[in-house]
């Protein structure tokens, strides 16, 4: 387990093994007598070990009784998937498997014949639409928590879905993933299209800052009155990495400039800035390097000229400047989308496991398990504990408080 390098030379710093995990201590004396000797020191090594998953049964007996008045007494059972074979902890592995890990049910079905299970994809599958409905109630919880921030960012990513709308081959279907940054929400919801129809009504009724990358389908959004639409930074710098090749000079230029307002918020997240702190910071030195930045955009701007790698960049970052500079007006705001892009990656890798998705509904499932394990990661919390505790408790809880369940920072174990 190797981590950074060590400085001076090339060779690796073996990384420190974590303190949390639990220590089996094993003691090797000399095959001498040691009796008469005075020990003077030890040597000591740590090797980390692993024991294979282990799968059990849960045998629960509830005895029934009679009382003298003919009245049957037995106690309840907390089942959240009764008439089937899987527990809560069962459950939420298969889910964890397949959408954090990004392991396909055929292949989860594999393991667990190894360890003496045998269950087909198709049930592992039913498993997974039984726990994906129990949280489908916590969806128009989140929503409405994302909606009420005056900060959203948003971005759209595709999954293929099969469908009868199309049969043969499958449909480019879409989720649109929106973020509250500032209080670590994230929702994954199922558009089927990236139509700019779609993308509006998903976001209809929010109020504030939102944040998106070039598509103009936000456009129409940023018209109303109460919508602030803000760009991405990292795109803008995308479209020059990609001129680098047609002018190395003039695309390495606007780099470097975007570079410094990099570390300028590099500096100001090590040292814990708030965001009275943040605002002030990038007054006095964000807006000076932005200003110079656009009079050298346009002195470099000639529309007249056949379009070319680096003239699309410079029009694609000025077309937008408005919202790219936004963040300086604000301590609450970001540069880019980063935080939300780096939602969407799971996704993109669960594409080249499992490909497709089986239905609309199998897509609208698995941006249920996405949200939430999407939250669980920038919230540091275990998504198979928090994901056990939820389906243990979310039948018996008040209606009324079902924000309380959600994957946040003041999440409260209760069951495991």
């Amino acid at each position: 387990m190797y981590g950074r390098k060590s400085g001076k030379g090339e060779q690796p710093v073996r990384e420190k093994i974590s303190e949390s995990l639990r220590r089996e201590v094993i003691v090797i004396n000399p095959d001498v007598d040691t009796s008469n000797m005075d020990r003077i020191g030890e040597a000591i090594s740590e090797k980390l070990e692993i024991k294979p998953a282990e799968i059990y049964v849960i045998r629960t007996v509830r005895p029934n009784y009679l009382d003298h008045e003919g009245t049957f007494h037995i106690a309840p059972l907390n089942d959240p998937f009764p008439k089937s074979n899987a527990g809560a902890s069962f459950a939420a592995d298969i889910a964890v498997k397949k959408y954090a890990d990004h392991l396909p049910l055929y292949r989860q079905s594999k393991i667990l014949a190894r360890n003496q299970v045998k269950m087909s994809p198709s049930t592992l599958l039913n498993y997974l639409a039984l726990g994906a409905k129990k949280l489908g109630i916590l969806i128009p919880v989140l929503r409405e928590e994302i909606h009420r921030s005056n900060y959203m960012q948003a971005d759209e990513t595709s999954m293929r879905v099969l469908t009868r709308d199309k049969p043969g081959s499958p449909l480019k279907g879409c989720f649109l993933v929106k973020a509250a940054p500032n209080e670590r929400l994230v929702l994954f919801e199922y558009i089927k299209t990236k139509e700019k129809v779609n993308i509006l009504d998903s976001l209809k009724g929010f109020k504030g800052y939102l944040q998106v990358d070039g598509n103009v389908s936000y456009e129409d959004k940023g018209k109303e009155t109460a919508v602030t639409l803000i760009h991405c930074l990292v795109h803008s710098r995308r479209k020059f990495t990609e001129a680098l090749e047609y002018d190395k000079k003039k695309s390495g230029y606007v780099l470097e400039e975007i570079k410094k307002l990099y570390l300028i918020e590099r500096q100001m997240d090590e040292e814990a800035y708030d965001f009275e702190q943040k605002l002030k910071t990038r007054q006095e030195l964000s807006v000076p390097i932005l200003l110079a930045l656009k009079e050298w955009l346009l002195d470099n701007l000639q529309p007249n000229l056949p379009n070319n790698p680096f003239q699309r960049a410079v029009k694609y970052m000025l077309k937008r400047w408005d919202g790219l500079i936004e963040y300086t007006n604000n301590g609450i705001l970001r540069p880019d989308n980063n935080l939300i892009e780096n939602q969407i990656r799971p996704l993109a890798l669960g594409r080249k496991n499992f490909m497709f998705a089986a239905s609309h509904q199998g897509a609208e499932y698995a941006a249920i398990f996405y949200s939430f394990f999407a939250m669980c990661k920038i919230n540091d919390i275990d998504p198979h504990r928090w994901l056990t505790d939820v389906y243990l408790r979310i039948d018996n809880h008040n209606i009324q408080k079902l924000n309380e369940l959600l994957p946040t920072k003041d999440y409260q174990f209760l069951s495991v």
